[in-house]
């Protein structure tokens, strides 16, 4: 009895362990891709320079340098 005792120890408290880890591994991971499309978000569309661009601020840049 003792021995089937120990054996389900040393088996099931790892594995709860491996389980929690991976768990919180898994929300950490979707925390920090929330948080980086939150802010790529807010920052707006990524801009690129190009003499034809036709977004508003590359509008003004264009009129206030000629």
């Amino acid at each position: 009895m003792s021995w089937q005792l120990i054996l389900s120890f040393t088996t099931t408290i790892p594995a709860l362990l491996i389980a929690t880890f991976l768990a919180l591994s898994i929300f950490y991971r979707r925390y920090r891709v929330f948080k980086y499309n939150t802010r790529r978000y807010l920052a707006g569309p990524a801009h690129i320079e190009h003499s034809r661009c036709k977004c508003q601020c590359c509008i003004w840049e264009r009129d206030l340098h000629g």
